[in-house]
């Protein structure tokens, strides 16, 4: 066994080189980081490890049942069931393993471990070893520059490209959280029909997610409020207050059954925005803020409320859309779900 792969275990040359092609010639999996992740638009970057007598790694798998079990058996974090992991085919451009190997390699990351944890086909091994085996170039590097780069080096003379890895789409990503178009023009008509009784307006938003009761709430709020009022129409507005009334009720009794959290500030004090104090639906988006997410029940929440004198709430996904609503209100609601 050559030094440059001492640290591949029980195996002859000849058989690490060919572990290492199987690999390498098929599916891989590659961990990344939770604290980069844009949970938006679904992308990250590797995460780089720190393995004794080792130094900086990165975490690749043959399959994805075997990275989830790394993720599980290792408490990574699971952003709202996403696995913070993506897939790498064989020839794949803009991430190939050979440009993931020279950019690693230029940040000072020289070691790479194959199904780490797995009893039977684990491996780990330099990048310097998978240079000479593959004939990697690591002096050619292809990177993704961002505009917001771009307009940095512009500004700067003889400016270099940063060299960081490469945004990875997220496995198997989906944002339960988005509306698009179609579906909120399907939204936008429900306050514009005729409903003979509450009941009837009560079922036809009673199975709308969260999100697009938020998104229902800005469009009463923010358009057919405004409008109203700007005719002069009182009974409209009466009705369009009455619907979002209903509305807040089924978020409220929608939130009592999710996790839920708010938002905290540098020094761990309670965020208090115009009287106003945030309430969130899910931790996805924790990461890609200014402040720290602490998870709160309903009733802890508006204990918080009293102490911070804050009076109302703002209900959303953290980028998502915002429903508006008072502690009476969560109050009222709370104490008629609780003598049900």
């Amino acid at each position: 066994m050559s030094d440059d792969n001492k640290n591949v275990k029980g195996l002859s040359e000849e058989m690490a080189i060919n572990v290492v092609k199987e690999f390498v010639g098929n599916n891989m999996y590659v961990l990344l980081s939770t604290v980069k992740a844009n949970m938006i638009k679904g992308f990250s970057f590797p995460y780089v490890g720190e393995l004794e007598g080792v130094g900086k790694a990165l975490y690749f798998f043959s399959t994805y049942e075997y990275a989830k079990e790394f993720v599980e058996e290792n408490d990574f974090e699971i952003l709202d069931g996403i696995y913070p992991l993506a897939k790498l085919e064989p020839g794949e451009k803009m991430n190939s393993f050979e440009t993931i190997c020279a950019i690693a390699a230029h940040l000072g990351i020289m070691y790479i471990d194959f199904n780490p944890g797995h009893p039977n086909i684990a491996l780990g091994t330099t990048i310097p070893w998978l240079q000479k085996i593959f004939n990697y170039d690591l002096s050619k590097i292809t990177l993704i520059v961002s505009n917001k780069v771009k307009e940095e080096m512009e500004k700067k003379e003889d400016s270099k490209i940063p060299i960081d890895f490469n945004p990875m789409p997220i496995f198997k990503f989906k944002d339960p959280y988005f509306i698009d178009k179609e579906r909120k023009d399907e939204l936008d008509v429900i306050p514009l029909k005729e409903y003979e009784d509450v009941k009837l307006y009560f079922d036809a938003i009673k199975d709308l997610s969260i999100s697009e009761l938020c998104y229902l709430s800005e469009v009463i709020k923010k358009t057919y409020l405004p409008r109203a009022s700007a005719e002069g129409n009182k009974e409209r507005m009466d009705i369009l207050m009455a619907m979002y009334s209903v509305l807040d009720g089924i978020v409220i009794q929608k939130l009592n059954m999710v996790k839920t959290y708010t938002l905290l500030d540098n020094d761990e004090m309670f965020i208090n925005h115009n009287q106003a104090a945030y309430l969130l639906y899910t931790d996805r988006f924790q990461y890609m803020g200014e402040y720290r997410y602490k998870e709160i029940s309903l009733d802890g929440f508006l204990r918080q409320m009293e102490v911070n004198d804050v009076s109302y709430a703002i209900i959303t996904s953290g980028p998502g859309h915002m429903h508006l609503t008072s502690s009476a209100a969560i109050r009222q609601t709370l104490d008629k779900l609780s003598k049900r």
